[in-house]
């Protein structure tokens, strides 16, 4: 074997084993005799697989935070900004993502996979212990076969076909074939099929996994699949269970309950927990005193004004306007010079700050990656779908989700409600869309809405005279995948890059 392939697996090996002494290292028999420690051996008791499972959460807890929600949503109408470290090009000559962004997602990328190896360690290695039953095995795969589904569908909604690394492939010396973005589904599917059948009724810890957070996400990933039917039902199975309700809301601040620093919600189902007085970096948005909007740690502020066609056209009475946007005083922005699209003077600018505690001299913010809006929604747009047109029940979800945005009890019919009578299916799901766009504001979900409803060109170009070029729906593949993964095809590499 030549030294390039023993030094991919020596290196593969090593991070693992040294993430897992870091996170263990309080353990006696570690700390007495770490170079004796085989990755083998290690996942025998309950105290070794939690390290295991822990430390798949820290890359991604690292990535998907600041520079993942930058990265989608300054793709997005409303973070396509002028001021940010992650932009979609200012300058219209690229038509997607500029440089900065474009090596951003390369950690995206490199964190992402790492999250995917210490799961693969996980359940490679736990079937072999002795010490725990067959009953607390299968939880615990259940838990890391959820968290390698999750980080997939991540993946496969931002690359399309990736190398499938399992832990029945890990170890090959020449690397892993790229795989079609159905294989990639297809994989995400079983193991979260699996955690569905294994995982509790509620978490053993906040931030981890349970039965109904899998749940929400196999009805995600059978939406994204086109399965409509299966997803609606999946959707309504967790709604009909009554765990979970939308956080009553009658003025902005309310909002807080979902967002701000010590957020506790019963919407939450599945949410990227962060140490709230940590300063490592491993946080979502930081906010400085005097500091309104979020953006510290090299994330950007995503400035616009008060005239930009998302903005103008959003009502005032919708309470998550008020509650997500921060306006300055008029004054002259030096980003906006030179470019036809905004004035470049007197405007009122607009910034950010659905992550806000105005009281904070630093905040830390956990990251909603599934809660019960977002599953009403899923079941409202999927039931339309299965069922060719919309459904009066699904209908009723969105309405639940708009009346909570004005002020309004969900579950009572208000004046803010949509009527079914007024849309057909296409009209219905843009209608869908369109709420998703303004419930989700910088929780990493626009973009992928607009791609996977082949949206995306119209609604940049409507809101902000910015065409997205055809290669930009998918992110490159990074070179250092090329140079490492000998299965690797140049013809793998996304159209257009």
């Amino acid at each position: 074997m030549d030294n390039k392939k023993m030094k991919k697996i020596s290196i593969k090996l090593y991070i693992g084993i040294i993430a897992l002494i870091l996170v263990v290292s309080c353990e006696d028999t570690l700390m007495e005799e770490p170079k004796a420690l085989m990755v083998e051996s290690f996942y025998n008791s309950p105290a070794e697989v939690e390290a295991g499972l822990a430390a798949i959460y820290a890359p991604i807890r690292g990535q998907m935070s600041g520079w993942w929600i930058g990265a989608l949503d300054c793709q997005a109408e409303w973070g396509a900004g002028l001021n940010g470290a992650a932009n979609f090009d200012a300058h219209k000559t690229m038509q997607g993502l500029d440089n900065v962004a474009s090596n951003n997602i390369v950690a995206i990328w490199d964190n992402m996979f790492r999250s995917i190896l210490y799961a693969n360690l996980v359940i490679k290695y736990t079937p072999l212990g002795t010490v725990l039953s067959d009953s607390q095995k299968n939880v615990y795969l259940a838990e890391a076969r959820f968290m390698r589904a999750f980080v997939y569908f991540q993946l496969v909604k931002a690359w399309g076909g990736v190398p499938l690394y399992t832990e029945e492939t890990m170890d090959q010396t020449i690397g892993v074939a790229k795989s079609t973005k159905e294989q990639v589904y297809e994989r995400i599917r079983q193991d979260l099929e699996f955690a569905e059948n294994h995982l509790p009724d509620a978490p053993a810890l906040l931030g981890k996994p349970s039965k109904w957070s899998v749940k929400t996400v196999l009805a995600d990933v059978y939406f994204y699949m086109g399965l409509h039917v299966e997803a609606a039902l999946k959707a309504n199975e967790v709604i009909e269970s009554g765990k979970f309700l939308l956080e009553e809301v009658t003025e902005a601040d309310d909002f807080n309950n979902l967002f701000g620093r010590e957020a506790s919600s019963q919407e939450e189902i599945f949410y990227l927990k962060f140490n709230q007085n940590s300063t490592s970096g491993l946080i979502l948005f930081t906010q400085q005193i005097n500091t309104p909007w979020w953006g510290a740690q090299g994330y950007g502020i995503h400035t616009w004004h008060t005239s930009s066609r998302f903005y103008s056209e959003w009502s005032d009475s919708d309470l998550r306007k008020s509650f997500g946007w921060y306006v300055e005083t008029s004054r002259t922005n030096p980003f906006l010079a030179g470019q036809a699209a905004f004035p470049s003077s007197g405007v009122t600018l607009i910034s950010p700050k659905k992550y806000n505690d105005p009281s904070a001299i630093i905040s830390t913010f956990d990251l909603p990656v599934y809660r019960y809006a977002d599953l009403l929604l899923i079941y409202a747009e999927a039931s339309a779908r299965a069922n060719g047109s919309p459904t009066l029940d699904g209908m009723e979800k969105l309405n639940m989700v708009h009346r909570r945005a004005y002020g309004q009890p969900a579950q009572s019919p208000s004046v803010v409600d949509f009527n079914l009578s007024d849309y057909n299916l296409e009209s219905f799901i843009n209608l869908v869309i369109r709420e998703r766009g303004y419930e989700f504001q910088f929780e990493g979900k626009r973009w992928f809405d607009l791609v996977r409803a082949g949206k995306a060109n119209e609604v940049m170009v409507n809101a902000i005279g910015r065409e997205v070029a055809e290669k930009h729906l998918l992110w490159p593949i990074p070179a250092i995948e090329f140079d490492l993964n000998e299965s690797l095809l140049p013809s793998d590499q996304n159209p257009g890059y």
